[in-house]
């Protein structure tokens, strides 16, 4: 194989990857201009557990909002304790003022209870040891719409293994037709043009 054919197939093989990617890189910026628009650092995501029904449900993609400074009773604010690998998502049942400091250093904090819709008890549990409330700043943003179903996708990646693999192998295999097929195309194209020159030339000769 020439470096000139070779050359043309890495061409092929960038093109068709970026094809691939390309969706992809549109998801991410489109995530994050929502990112930016809301304030939040998680402006959407998927409700994975039950404890909210019926305002929404497993499989639904909620969407945040983190522009506005309190957050009252009755509001659904995202909770992201630090070193938790997921936020919490569940209505604030009571919000309150807390002075902390003493002195100039005296800060004024609003602390909140959080208890999901479908649960018997409120989060208590669910905090850090000692811990009756969750802070304003560790609340990522407050939900202000959802879409049913739209987050399925995401929980079916996350739940099992296999299915990435499958989407891989599906990506990888329609990159690879994709690229016999034009490699096909265009040894094609050289065949005809080769043989309408050898044409051209007898055509010249004979005259």
């Amino acid at each position: 194989m020439n470096i000139s054919a070779l050359s043309t197939k890495v061409r092929h093989a960038a093109s068709n990857l970026l094809l691939v990617l390309s969706p992809i890189s549109t998801i991410f910026m489109l995530v994050k201009i929502l990112s930016v628009l809301s304030d939040s650092p998680v402006p959407i995501n998927v409700v994975t557990s039950e404890s909210m029904e019926p305002a929404f449900r497993r499989g639904d993609l909620i969407l945040i909002w983190n522009r506005e400074p309190l957050i009252r009773a009755g509001d659904i604010p995202v909770v992201w304790i630090p070193g938790r690998k997921q936020p919490m998502v569940h209505r604030a049942i009571r919000a309150h003022y807390e002075i902390e400091g003493e002195g100039r250093a005296v800060v004024v904090r609003q602390k909140i209870l959080t208890k999901g819709d479908n649960n018997d008890d409120d989060d208590r549990q669910l905090y850090p040891p000692g811990r009756a409330f969750v802070g304003r700043d560790e609340i990522v943003g407050v939900v202000r719409g959802y879409i049913p179903w739209l987050g399925w996708p995401t929980i079916a990646l996350t739940g099992a293994a296999w299915l990435k693999a499958a989407i891989m192998t599906c990506i990888l295999a329609v990159v690879a037709v994709e690229m016999l097929s034009k490699s096909d195309i265009k040894r094609r194209e050289a065949l005809r043009s080769a043989s309408k020159r050898e044409k051209d030339m007898v055509g010249s000769h004979e005259i």
